[in-house]
């Protein structure tokens, strides 16, 4: 089977605004998710979704939908909730820099750590795939409309966040720059 396209599919949670959206999405090996998402058009396609709000003051009524068409440019995050698979992908892996970052959107403050190619900063990445999803692993996001009621936080081990999403960005040196640099 060495070389051949498998289909499968993922079980994702997608986030927006106000709302929450879990469905599957259908992945290509050896295609990743990020390479599904970035490839995509104007929008992606999930099958068997349900919609909620992220909040519970906001109504939604949903069942399972078959299949559910997405605008890629409402998404914030995009999550799978399973671990990618240990070793995909391995012989296009090159040494990345791991640099933690800090994000603010409309909807979420978030941290997680960013892997560039050394050298590189995040805003030259940003700079150089614009419309590319930033991949994020250890990610922990608060939903900033909860801080004023229930609090709502996402932890996931991977994540995609739509670059067209961010309000701001901070790069946090990693421990070893912080003890190299000169007082």
């Amino acid at each position: 089977m060495e070389g051949k396209a498998v289909s499968g599919w993922i079980q994702v949670e997608v986030y927006a605004t106000f709302m929450k959206l879990t469905g599957e999405m259908e992945v290509t090996r050896p295609d990743r998710l990020s390479d599904v998402v970035n490839h995509a058009g104007r929008y992606l396609s999930l099958r068997d979704t349900r919609a909620e709000p992220l909040s519970v003051n906001y109504p939604v009524l949903s069942r399972v939908e078959p299949r559910t068409i997405i605008a890629r440019s409402a998404v914030i995050l995009l999550c799978p909730l399973e671990e990618p698979a240990a070793g995909s992908r391995t012989e296009a892996r090159r040494s990345k820099a791991v640099h933690q970052a800090v994000f603010n959107s409309v909807a979420f403050s978030l941290v997680g750590d960013i892997h560039v190619d050394p050298g590189q900063t995040l805003e030259q990445l940003l700079e150089a795939h614009p419309d590319d999803f930033l991949p994020l692993t250890n990610v922990s996001a608060l939903w900033v409309p909860a801080l004023s009621s229930e609090t709502s936080t996402v932890q996931r081990p991977f994540a995609l966040l739509n670059p067209a999403a961010i309000l701001s960005f901070s790069e946090r040196e990693s421990p070893a720059a912080r003890r190299t640099r000169p007082a």
